[in-house]
């Protein structure tokens, strides 16, 4: 499957330009289609500038809660990066300044680098200063209003230490997904019920 098009036939923002300056609540379709072409912009940037091949993404304007972006590596060569619609609205000239690049260098830093880097290390500050922006983990949007899901934590272990992982990791477990701890580098394990001899 090939990087994903951008949604319409809008020309690319050269570089790290942004050219648009909405509203608080300026029409959403415009901004996903600045963010979608950004985010390809970037990502073939940063594979030209360290010799590799652009990386195949799938991008998504759908998540929720307070969080900016998040990006997920999918089987074989796939990522997958999201964007909160909500926040993309309210902060887009921001949004696509900041918290694009965000996204996509942590795309480029692990496939570079491999997944045992550290999400906001060295790795990742380097190719945000490459776009020329504050390599800041966190973002500062004023998230009071929007809601924020409660998930269920399980248990797992691994060679050194007990681990609380979200309801999330732990379907992907269950699905064949594997996580590692960055500790000792084993894989996490679920931890049995009391009482279940599985």
């Amino acid at each position: 499957m090939p990087p994903v098009a951008p949604r319409s036939s809008s020309p690319p923002v050269p570089g790290t330009d942004v050219s648009v300056s909405p509203t608080p609540h300026a029409p959403l379709e415009p901004l996903i289609t600045l963010a979608d072409t950004r985010t390809l912009t970037l990502l073939e940037r940063a594979a030209r500038h360290f010799g590799l091949l652009t990386p195949r993404v799938e991008i998504r304007c759908d998540l929720r809660g307070r969080g900016a972006g998040q990006v997920r590596r999918q089987a074989g060569q796939l990522w997958t990066v999201r964007y909160n619609p909500a926040l993309l609205a309210r902060h887009g000239e921001d949004f696509l300044a900041r918290t694009v690049p965000h996204e996509v260098a942590h795309i480029i830093a692990f496939h570079r680098h491999g997944p045992r880097i550290q999400p906001h290390g060295p790795e990742w500050q380097a190719i945000m200063r490459l776009f020329g922006v504050p390599p800041t983990r966190c973002h500062d949007y004023d998230v009071s209003d929007l809601q924020t899901r409660t998930l269920d934590r399980f248990p797992y272990r691994c060679g050194c230490r007990s681990h609380l992982l979200t309801s999330i990791r732990h379907h992907r477990i269950q699905r064949g997904q594997r996580y590692l701890c960055r500790a000792c580098g084993q894989a996490l394990v679920p931890v049995p019920a009391a009482g279940n001899t599985d």
